[in-house]
């Protein structure tokens, strides 16, 4: 039953990936063309600071929650889960309106807005904890779906200001936050309830749940500042338009990315379950690592060798350049892929410390790279320095400390070597169809 239902929830998720994926490249191949590249660049950087305060905002709670969720305690641990979102959510928004004070930027207060939202996010981690996904997915879809049409729109409309297109993604966040309390709050069947009054025991546990979430915060803000920090420097070093260019084939690596992390979400709380029993645990990450590798790679050729038509398809003429970009971001893809399935290891097995280390390493090499590339090859210097970073994240890092990621690096050579044995592709057919 429990196989059955995973294998539904990934289903369904990755149905909303190719659903979202189609509805936001339609709409940012219009909103792109609408903008140019010099107030498209403007986007892509208000969008990466975005995306640093959601994963703030996050701070490596939903992984806390789901590895820990279920059994009597439930209630008690969304509560402290609640807390402590809601302190850092308090603190995210008042940095934001002293952002907006300081700068006159308006997008700023849209950041102040997710803040104020940003707790009931806690209400979406418990659906996913009780394998909720399919529902959350349906959700997330219709609210991908309708921010897309919104920003066509207001481009047809001639309102496409930089601040009002950002206001629709801040939307999305908002309405599927307030979507999943609401679900929550009206599903008779659930055995937890939030609760504070017992606010001495809320307190404890939220110091725990505290000490546990704080290495995947400062591993989760690494991994973020290492997707957006490219972004932010092109825009310092070359400016908007060439951070117009960059972004415009990054955004559909950024599509790209979501699979493996909505996979991972959906397995780390039955892989939690079963961590006492290494050997499993450790079988089940090969195929897992195996799959990712043959799946990477079977995206990132075919978009290698589409990447300047269809980028010029896409984007026009006006954007011809990206279609370098796109090809080299595409052969970091299997690395980025397999980085990201890898931190079900660090996770399951509560090393964070180890996790930090390998995500700070990559960070170290792509702001080192992008200082020497990006003043002397633009967008493309980025591209390179950024698949050179996947690599230390995936690879580099725990080879030079391979003491300390000695398993690990175990398990992915084992994924790798079985990609060229046939009974690894008997296996799979058997897990798939054993569902």
């Amino acid at each position: 039953m429990t196989r059955k239902r995973i294998f539904s929830n990934i289903a369904w998720m990755f149905m909303e990936r190719v659903m979202v994926t189609l509805a936001v490249l339609a709409s940012n191949i219009y909103v792109v063309r609408s903008l140019g590249v010099s107030r498209f660049g403007e986007l892509s950087y208000l969008l990466a600071i975005l995306g640093l305060v959601v994963v703030a905002a996050d701070f490596g709670l939903r992984r806390v929650l789901l590895v820990s969720f279920g059994g009597s305690a439930s209630g008690a641990l969304v509560s402290a889960t609640l807390l402590l979102k809601t302190v850092v959510a308090v603190l995210l928004g008042a940095a934001s309106y002293v952002a907006f004070l300081q700068s006159g930027e308006a997008g700023f207060l849209a950041l102040v807005l997710f803040c104020v939202f940003a707790p009931l996010e806690v209400y979406a981690f418990v659906m996913q904890a009780e394998l909720r996904n399919d529902l959350l997915a349906k959700i997330r879809t219709g609210l991908a779906l309708a921010g897309a049409g919104a920003r066509v729109w207001l481009c047809l409309e001639g309102m496409g200001s930089i601040n009002l297109l950002l206001l629709t993604y801040v939307a999305q966040s908002v309405l599927l936050s307030l979507a999943a309390w609401a679900w929550t709050a009206s599903d008779d069947k659930r055995t937890w309830h939030v609760s504070f009054s017992h606010f001495s025991r809320v307190w404890r546990l939220s110091k725990i749940v505290f000490s546990k979430s704080i290495y995947f915060f400062f591993s989760m803000l690494v991994i973020q500042a290492h997707y957006r920090v490219d972004q932010i420097m092109i825009s310092e070093i070359a400016g908007s338009a060439e951070l117009g260019i960059y972004s415009a084939a990054y955004k559909l690596v950024e599509q790209l990315l979501m699979i493996p992390a909505i996979i991972s979400a959906v397995l780390l709380p039955q892989m939690a379950l079963n961590r006492k029993n290494r050997e499993l645990t450790w079988n089940r990450l090969s195929m897992i690592y195996g799959t990712t590798m043959l799946a990477s790679i079977g995206v990132a050729i075919p978009l290698m060798l589409m990447a300047d038509p269809l980028i010029r398809l896409a984007f026009g003429a006006e954007f011809s350049a990206a279609g370098g970009v796109l090809f080299y971001l595409m052969l970091g893809v299997p690395f980025l892929f397999l980085a990201n399935m890898s931190g079900l290891y660090f996770t399951v097995f509560g090393q964070e410390r180890q996790a930090f280390i390998r995500n700070l390493s990559g960070l170290a090499v792509n702001v080192a790279l992008n200082l020497f590339m990006i003043p002397r090859y633009g967008a493309t210097g980025a591209a390179l320095s950024t698949v050179v970073s996947y690599f230390m994240v995936a690879i580099g890092a725990e080879l030079i400390f391979w003491m300390r990621f000695r398993e690990h690096l175990g398990i992915k050579w084992v994924a790798l070597r079985n990609l060229f044995r046939i009974v690894f592709y008997k296996e799979l057919v058997h897990v798939v169809r054993g569902r």
